[in-house]
């Protein structure tokens, strides 16, 4: 064996060696990614009030350093402002939908009829048994045989409403010292780092942050400008209980196009079982709800952010499975905003950059090539 042929070998030994370090690495972050999914499985309840706190923090943060620097606010004045509002806002819309839950039970009778003739419809196709003397409610009792679901729910009604008070409350606690501790927080970076490290992590941490926090309030200013339009069509069109479908536009657009789909077609189904046999309004609702969506979510949208969320659909649909599997309803809200603050970080940590990458869509991959 020539000389050449020895240094080769050497050098090829030499890259193996310096790929196990790497190698063991990803292996310890797949390995710590499924024990931390499990975690967060087990302590759903804590785990999504200090997520939610995070979220809510994060989107005041721009709001609080502006009356600070800019009003000359005292940190704990503009965080007890941002607090405030929050719970107003909450407290609005609780009253709101309770009002439309009442409207709905006032107005359940007018709709009877139409589900009544939609589950006789049903009910002949799948060889259902059905009674002509029974109301809706009474056939659906005796179909699915669920009294006694409905009457265990009823008794946990008091006990969900005390929980979620106590969940709320945990969660503006969390928020209020996550804020406030934000004014001292480059104070902290500048104390635990020293020399270069220092620099690079306060970078690392600053890019972060911000990137996250302009996605998360842009969202949430898309969002609440989706059921504020929504609020208004429904409303000059006469859809009932339009407050209803305004919030859940607004919650569903956290779900990148799935959610849109979904409020839409809840939407217009609504719609046509309200002014069914009449056509215009039904129509009415749904280009109401496809030119909302349309023009604020893919026009509006990536205008202000500069571009889209350049992330792979895949891995739009895994991350709502995984999390919604994980934290329920709640988690599929917070699939997205999850994955975008993965990419975020990947893409400023030098190396994670290849994790960033795959997780990016073919408009990644071809503004790169470029």
């Amino acid at each position: 064996m020539d000389e050449k042929t020895i240094l080769n070998s050497a050098a090829q030994e030499g890259v193996k060696e310096k790929n196990y370090p790497r190698r063991i690495f990803i292996l310890l972050c797949l390995l710590s990614t499924v024990v931390l999914m499990a975690i967060l499985k087990v302590t759903k309840g804590i785990a999504v009030q200090i997520v939610l706190s995070t979220l809510l923090a994060l989107v005041a943060l721009p709001a609080v350093r502006k009356m600070h620097s800019r009003l000359r606010l005292p940190w704990g004045v503009g965080v007890g402002i941002t607090l405030i509002a929050f719970v107003l806002s909450i407290g609005a819309i609780a009253r709101l939908l309770q009002a439309s839950a009442a409207s709905i039970i006032n107005a359940y009778p007018r709709y009877e009829n139409r589900f009544l003739t939609i589950y006789k419809y049903a009910a002949h196709q799948f060889h259902l048994s059905f009674d002509e003397g029974k109301t809706l409610i009474e056939n659906l009792l005796a179909q699915l045989k669920i009294r006694q679901y409905l009457q265990s729910a009823a008794l946990s009604l008091s006990n969900m409403a005390l929980v979620t008070a106590k969940n709320a409350f945990l969660v503006f606690m969390m928020y209020t010292f996550l804020l406030v501790e934000a004014g001292s927080f480059e104070k902290k970076i500048s104390l635990a780092f020293e020399g270069k490290m220092r620099h690079r992590v306060k970078s690392v941490i600053t890019k972060v942050i911000v990137d996250t926090t302009s996605y998360l309030s842009i969202k949430f200013v898309i969002s609440l400008a989706t059921g504020l339009v929504v609020f208004a069509g429904l409303s000059i069109i006469g859809v009932d209980f339009a407050i209803v479908w305004a919030f859940l536009a607004f919650l569903l657009n956290f779900i990148p196009t799935f959610g849109s789909v979904i409020s839409s077609l809840l939407t217009g189904f609504f719609a046509l079982l309200q002014f069914f046999p009449s056509v215009p309004p039904v129509i009415a609702t749904v280009l109401l709800m496809l030119l909302t969506n349309m023009i604020l979510g893919n026009v509006v949208e990536p205008r202000i952010e500069g571009g889209n969320l350049n992330i792979s659909p895949f891995l739009i649909l895994v991350s709502l499975s995984i999390w919604g599997w994980v934290w329920g309803f709640i988690g599929m809200l917070l699939a997205v905003p999850f994955l975008v603050f993965i990419k975020i970080v990947c893409e400023n940590v030098s190396f994670l950059k290849p994790i960033g990458i795959l997780i990016g869509n073919n408009k990644t991959v071809k503004r790169a090539v470029k």
